[in-house]
């Protein structure tokens, strides 16, 4: 039960804080971004040894907006590295591997420490 309602409130906390921030005129939208992974809290959190379809599915998602234009991957970037960081319960260890373990190739590093001008 406890496990439970820590995952909902890291839910709500990661959609509230996405949701804080303006990306400009981008068509690119936070929240739906941060919506889209979801389903890789578990993995995220080290109740799941494994991502699900679910998660893969969602990172795919993302792959494919960040292939629209360069000022959306830059947007992206910033809005999952700032709810990385505002996340708690979160193993950058993990978030690293969704790529890899989605036969993905994601146009940001998912990396807290990444510098998305440079993208």
């Amino acid at each position: 039960m406890a496990e439970h309602m820590m995952s909902s409130i890291w839910i709500m906390g990661m959609l509230v804080f996405a949701m804080s921030f303006n990306y400009g005129e981008s068509a690119f939208s936070c929240d739906e971004a941060v919506k889209k992974l979801i389903p890789c809290q578990p993995f995220l959190a080290g109740a799941a040894n494994g991502v699900t379809v679910q998660c893969c599915d969602g990172a795919r998602a993302l792959d494919q907006l960040g292939k629209s234009n360069p000022e959306e991957v830059k947007a992206m970037c910033q809005c999952l590295k700032n709810a990385a960081a505002a996340a708690t319960g979160v193993n950058a260890d993990r978030a690293k591997q969704i790529p890899g373990l989605c036969n993905i190739n994601l146009p940001i590093p998912i990396d807290p420490n990444v510098n998305c001008d440079r993208l």
